[in-house]
C-alpha cells in the first residue's frame, strides 16, 4: 500500500510542476529562452518525494512513463502559454494611446470592442513571434542550419525542413498582413507627416544652392501600361544633391542648425516609408511565392531522402 501510494505521488509530481505559473525571465533574457524546460521542472519535482520519503527506486517503465507524461503536459494546447513580450508591448502602447486619445470615461464605454480587437491583433503578432523565438530560434541554435539542404538526407534533416516549411506557410501568410497594416497605419500618422514638413523645409535649404551649379536633367524611363493610364507629373530637372545643399547651408550656425532640423524630419519621415515599403514587399513575397517556394522545397527534399541521396557533386 505504501509503495503504490508513493508511486502514486511520483507520477502525479510532474502534472503538478507543470501546472505551476512559469517563473520570470531574468535580466538579459527578456524572452526566456534560457528558462528552466518542463522537463527539468518535472524532474525536480520527481526526485523530492523520493529524497524525502525514501521511495523504492522507479522503473524503466515508470521512467519511460514520466517523460511521456512530461511531454504530454508541455504539448496540451490548454497549458501552453506563449511567450510574446514586443507583442504585449504593442498591446499596452495601444491601450494607453487610445486612451490618451479618447479619454477615461469613452474608453469605459466601449472598453469591451477596444480590448477585443487589440487582443486579436496581439494575438496575431504573438503566432509570429512565438514561432521565432520558441521554435526556430532554439532549433536553430541547437542544431544549425546543416538540416536545410545537406549532402546527405537523413530523417531528422527531412522532418526539419519539411515541418519548418509548411509551418512557415499557415503562420507567415496570415500574419504578415497584420503587421503590413500596423506599419501602413505608423507611417501614415508618423512618418508622412514628417515627410511632408521635412521636405518643405528641404526645399527652402535647396533654394540657396548657387545658380551656377544647375540641376541634372532627369532620364526619361519608359512606362508601363499602369503609368500610362496613370500618369504622374515628374520635374524636368531633379533637385540638388546632398553635397551641394549641405555646402550652400553650412555658413551660419543659424543656417547649419535649420539644415541639421529640416534634414532630420525629412530623415524619420523617409526612414519610415522605407520601412514600409519593406514590409509591403515582405507581405507580396509571402503571399504569393512563399508558397510556391515552400512546396518546391519540400518537393527537392523528399526526392533528395527517397530517391536521390547524396546528390552527385
Amino acid at each position: 500500500m505504501t509503495t503504490a501510494l508513493l508511486r502514486g505521488l511520483v507520477l502525479l509530481a510532474p502534472t503538478l510542476a507543470l501546472r505551476l505559473p512559469p517563473r520570470p525571465p531574468h535580466f538579459g533574457d527578456p524572452l526566456g529562452l534560457h528558462a528552466r524546460p518542463p522537463l527539468a521542472a518535472a524532474a525536480a519535482a520527481t526526485s523530492l518525494p523520493a529524497l524525502l520519503l525514501g521511495a523504492i527506486p522507479a522503473s524503466a517503465a515508470d521512467v519511460s512513463q514520466l517523460s511521456q507524461v512530461a511531454y504530454d503536459a508541455a504539448l496540451d494546447p490548454k497549458t501552453f502559454q506563449p511567450v510574446c513580450p514586443a507583442s504585449d508591448g504593442f498591446y499596452n502602447f495601444g491601450k494607453t494611446l487610445i486612451t490618451a486619445t479618447v479619454g477615461p470615461e469613452a474608453y469605459k464605454e466601449y472598453a469591451p470592442l477596444i480590448a477585443g480587437g487589440l487582443l486579436r491583433v496581439r494575438l496575431e503578432l504573438c503566432v509570429v513571434e512565438s514561432f521565432v523565438y520558441e521554435a526556430i530560434v532554439p532549433f536553430i541554435k541547437e542544431n544549425g542550419l546543416s538540416w536545410v539542404l545537406p549532402v546527405h538526407e537523413t530523417v531528422e534533416t527531412f522532418l526539419a525542413g519539411t515541418v519548418f516549411a509548411i509551418a512557415s506557410n499557415f503562420i507567415l501568410i496570415g500574419s504578415t498582413k497584420i503587421v503590413t497594416v500596423i506599419f501602413t497605419y505608423g507611417d501614415v500618422f508618423l512618418g508622412f507627416p514628417f515627410r511632408v514638413v521635412g521636405g518643405l523645409g528641404w526645399k527652402g535649404l535647396e533654394a540657396n544652392v548657387p545658380e551656377k551649379e544647375p540641376p541634372v536633367p532627369v532620364e526619361e524611363e519608359p512606362q508601363d501600361f499602369l503609368a500610362k493610364l496613370f500618369p504622374e507629373e515628374k520635374p524636368k530637372y531633379q533637385p540638388p544633391s546632398l553635397q551641394k545643399v549641405v555646402r550652400a547651408n553650412t555658413g551660419a550656425p543659424a543656417q547649419t542648425a535649420q539644415l541639421v532640423f529640416w534634414g532630420a524630419l525629412r530623415g524619420v519621415g523617409e526612414a519610415s516609408k522605407s520601412v514600409r515599403e519593406g514590409i509591403e514587399l515582405l507581405d507580396i513575397f509571402v503571399g504569393r511565392y512563399l508558397l510556391l517556394t515552400t512546396v518546391a522545397y519540400v518537393g527537392i527534399k523528399f526526392v533528395h531522402f527517397k530517391l536521390w541521396d547524396p546528390f552527385p557533386m
